[in-house]
Order: structure tokens, then sequence, then C-alpha cells
């Protein structure tokens, strides 16, 4: 599936006042360029102007394209079409379509996933947002050949703080019931500078404005908690350099962030 967002996923609720207060930066410097796991190469980003074209991805080994992202988009710049390539083949390995309404807002994706040329699994995706077009709701249909309708499998809530950080997820899986039933809770925190990726969102994910700095997940089920830790250095600008992850069993990550000039 492509990934626009380099996504720090999981997170805590508690909102601090400066998170309230703070607001979304012009994005003046270069556009983010190359992500670094330690020192391997794991993203990069081609760009047509201001706007996103391709996303390489690479094996943090070998450092060799395993595949990548291409984006088409429409004359007003909104993206389309998105589509993964295996690097060596160029054989297809998932395609979305994109749908929106006379007022600029997505209303669909339809997403299909390929294995050695065939077609594996269909699916499609609807979207509701609140009175300020923030993010609401986006429910998942599985698409069955031979089945007339699509059946709902999840669905994902959303709540947001006035400045567009999103601050809690609610996923909520459909039994054989047709009943909801919640699954996960997940809640964020964030700093006060630029989240480099924000400007370039894949279309229907719940991006916030600035860099995620903790996560919490629980599964209900289980009652198992997963809590996430994100530290940054920043350029003079407030843009990350560095990122360290502490995942829910301590281990830690480094990134680096390149940008063009």
């Amino acid at each position: 599936m492509p990934a626009i967002l380099f996504c720090g996923v999981v997170a805590l609720s508690s909102c601090e006042k400066n998170e309230q207060e703070s607001v979304d930066p012009e994005f003046e410097q270069g556009m983010i360029s190359h992500i670094l796991a330690d020192t391997s190469e794991v993203t990069s980003y081609t760009f047509a102007g201001a706007q996103l074209s391709q996303v390489n991805h690479y094996d943090k080994k070998t450092s060799e394209i395993e595949s990548f992202d291409k984006y088409e988009r429409d004359a007003s710049g909104k993206v389309i079409k998105a589509s993964t390539y295996a690097a060596g083949s160029h054989a297809l390995l998932a395609e979305q379509k994109y749908t929106y309404d006379s007022h600029g807002l997505l209303t669909r994706t339809d997403m299909t996933y390929y294995n050695g040329g065939k077609l594996e699994y269909s699916a499609y995706a609807t979207y509701a947002y609140d009175e300020a077009k923030n993010l609401q709701k986006k429910s998942l249909f599985e698409v069955r050949e031979g089945q007339e309708e699509a059946t709902e499998k999840s669905y994902t809530t959303y709540a947001v703080l006035p400045n567009g950080n999103y601050t809690e997820e609610k996923q909520y899986v459909i039994d054989d019931k047709g009943e909801a039933i919640l699954f996960s809770t997940t809640t964020y925190s964030y700093d006060t500078n630029q989240n480099p990726f924000h400007e370039f969102a894949e279309p229907g994910s719940a991006s916030s404005p600035n860099n995620l700095v903790a996560s919490s997940a629980l599964v209900h089920n289980s009652k198992k908690t997963y809590a996430y830790a994100y530290a940054y250095t920043y350029d003079e600008r407030g843009y990350p350099l560095t990122q360290t992850v502490v995942t829910p069993t301590g281990k830690r990550e480094a990134y680096s962030f390149l940008y063009s000039n």
C-alpha cells in the first residue's frame, strides 16, 4: 500500500496546553528528500515542483530499492491515483484510486492488491468529516468476488484539536452479526514544530501538522497497552533532523531526515 506519510503510529492521550496553542508553521525549508535508519537509506522522495511524484522504499541491509510508489493528480493537484510497483520487475503490487466531492474532500478510496500479477484483494474506504473539514470517521469495506454488496469490516473514529492535531483514534471491528466491537483506543501527543510529512500526507490519513512525541494504544480484548515515545533534534528552523523511537519493548530505533536545498 502506498505510504506517503512516514508514520510514528500509536500514541498518548494527554495533550498539554502548549499543544493546543501550537500553530502550523509555514513550510519554508526544502522538502524532505531522504530518511535514513541509522546510516542506511530506507526511503527517498521525488518531487515535481512542490508536488510529490514518487517514493522509493529501500532494503535496509542491501540499500537496494524494493518497491516504489507513483502518484497521478488531477488539474487541481489532488492525488487521484497511487500505484505501488516492485522495483525489479515493475510488477504492480497495489493501487489506490481517490474520489473527491465538490468541496475537494475525499469521499472514497478504492484499493486493489496484487500477487504475481493476479488480483489478491479488493477493498474501499469511505470518509466523514466534521464542520471544520477534519476527518471524523473512516470506514473500511471488503469487496469479494461474486458478492453484489461489499462487507463493512471496520471503522475508525477520530478526535482532533483546533490546531489540527489528531489526539485519539478508536478502531471498531464488525463481527459476524454485523455488530461493531471496540478493538483499540490509541491516543497521541505532539511537539510544537512542523511535521515535514504533513504537506503531502496520504489522502484520507489522519495527518497532524506537528510531530508525534508520544502514543499509547490500548487493545481492549487483551487489555494490553503499547506505548511509544519519540524524541527529535531540530535544525534552526525547527524542522526535525533526527528521530529516536522507543518501542513498547524498550528497543530504540534511530532515524535521520535529509532535506532538499
